[in-house]
């Protein structure tokens, strides 16, 4: 088949009248439309001129809940608050849940994406984890799937016992319970790692990728972490963890330590070109070059670190130093709706800070994100995705590019080289119209090829009614929690530097 369209991002650059030869789900040719159609006259032809054509664009970092939690009466917060609240959340089954979730991505242009699990209970993980595969079969989308592990810290970072102390005595119960959740015993977490790895992982068409996720440095211990190099190296697979969302995982490093997170990780041998950092809000300045030598990838959630009063990255000094970096809407987009194509616009309009001497970070660069650079952070340097060339996977989007001009725009515009600017600041799910995953037709005219939209969400509805007839329970725990940490604001801590 041949797919074509009137103009096409290539490296984040515009190409006019641009085609692609696909054969056996990967493209074997690729270039000026005249010349890919002389070189297979007899093959079927798709698009159209009125249609702009980006590489399957890449979600390097999310969980796959399908339904934003403003919807289950989960407010937005600070990060160590919320996460207390989600554990009220009512869920659907796994399967449901992750077609769902693929379905939404499709719609979105998004081909491929991270998921770290959010377990029901840390004991039935790896029971549901291919039912979470089988949803994302059915909708199409790749996956590099993150079981996740933590073996310390469940309530607080570090002082546990003061935490204790400062709660009144009809709480300390709830407190000591919450301390004492049963966990995942890590010899179990890497025996279903490797059951899932030999069962699922897909080195070949790289549908699936099994990869390890320790949660986060304040989370798990030095031995853990490094246990998870060790088995995702062995098989040359991956390692994603959370690291540095908030100001008070960066007071937790230097407080335990001495030195700053990303230091610490290099001084232990966690640092390497297996590993990918979601989020990366409060870094030091030194960490980006760091994580650039080291060849570490960082995965992007702007988002989702606005909605939880985390902060912003410094996405431009990542950028500007070389780091590998992908951009991930972590399920908490600013809309609720998994619009990655506003994810990006977000992303480029943050990175672009106030004062003349800030760093320009260009459309491209953003579009390059989005697709290469989320494909290396997600899958690996090796993995050929994320691109419209020869030799790779055959993922690719074509947006309405007529919609995208609006009423009216002047004859001839956008030009070829205004298009990256043009197309990031305008488009958003509503303008993409097919999507092609491993040469397949998964999007048609807007409409799933294979799942059925409005059947899905009345199976939701109906798994979720018995839940939302009963509305989400307060913590008892939130109020003390936030003066726990508010102390750390106030210089209680006394490594806490203001950013």
């Amino acid at each position: 088949m041949i797919v074509w369209a009137g103009v096409a991002l290539v490296d984040g650059a515009a190409i006019a009248d641009f085609a692609v030869c696909v054969r056996d789900g990967l493209i074997v040719a690729a270039g000026p439309r005249h010349q890919i159609e002389a070189q297979y006259p007899n093959d079927e032809r798709s698009g159209g001129s009125e249609l702009l054509m980006l590489p399957g664009l890449v979600n390097a970092h999310d969980h796959g809940r399908a339904l934003g939690t403003q919807s289950l009466g989960i407010s937005d917060t600070f990060l160590e608050l919320w996460l207390r609240r989600l554990e009220s959340e009512p869920l659907l089954s796994p399967e449901l849940a992750a077609a769902w979730e693929g379905l939404q991505l499709i719609r979105s242009g998004v081909t491929a994406t991270a998921h770290s699990h959010n377990p029901q209970t840390w004991q039935s993980q790896f029971d549901e984890l291919p039912h979470t595969l089988r949803g994302y079969r059915a909708a199409g989308v790749r996956v590099a799937l993150h079981p996740v592990i933590i073996d310390q810290n469940p309530l607080v970072y570090a002082d546990a016992e003061a935490f204790l102390r400062s709660l009144p005595s009809s709480l300390v119960a709830a407190a000591q319970q919450a301390l004492r959740a049963p966990l995942l015993h890590a010899d179990d977490y890497f025996n279903g790692l490797d059951a899932l790895y030999a069962e699922h992982h897909d080195a070949v068409a790289h549908r699936v990728h099994v990869q390890a996720s320790p949660a986060g440095g304040q989370w798990c211990s030095d031995d853990l972490i490094l246990r998870a190099v060790d088995w995702a190296r062995a098989r040359r697979t991956r390692v994603q963890m959370h690291m540095l969302e908030t100001r008070y995982q960066r007071a937790y490093a230097f407080t335990i330590w001495g030195v700053g997170f990303v230091r610490h990780l290099d001084e232990i041998g966690a640092l390497g070109d297996w590993l990918t950092l979601a989020h990366m809000v409060w870094v030091e300045p030194d960490d980006p070059t760091l994580l650039s030598e080291r060849r570490v990838g960082v995965a992007h959630n702007p988002s989702s670190n606005l909605r939880l009063r985390s902060g912003t990255a410094p996405l431009a000094h990542l950028l500007q130093v070389g780091l590998r970096t992908g951009i991930g809407m972590d399920g908490q987009t600013l809309d609720d709706d998994q619009d990655y194509l506003r994810e990006l616009r977000l992303a480029w309009t943050l990175a672009n800070q106030p004062a003349m001497a800030s760093a320009d970070v260009s459309a491209s660069a953003i579009w390059q994100c989005g697709t290469r650079g989320g494909a290396s952070v997600t899958f690996g340097d090796s993995v050929p995705l994320g691109q419209l060339q020869p030799g790779y996977l055959a993922d690719l989007v074509l947006l309405d590019a007529a919609a995208l001009r609006g009423a009216w725009s002047p004859s001839g515009h956008p030009t070829p080289e205004l298009w990256p600017d043009f197309a990031l600041r305008r488009a958003s799910r509503q303008h993409v119209r097919h999507v092609m995953v491993h040469g397949e037709w998964l999007l048609r005219d807007g409409l799933h090829t294979r799942l059925d939209e409005a059947e899905l969400a009345a199976a939701i509805r109906a798994e979720l009614a018995a839940h939302l007839s009963r509305p989400v329970q307060d913590d008892p725990l939130a109020a003390h929690l936030r003066r726990f940490y508010a102390v750390w604001d106030e210089g209680g801590r006394r490594d806490l530097v203001s950013k």
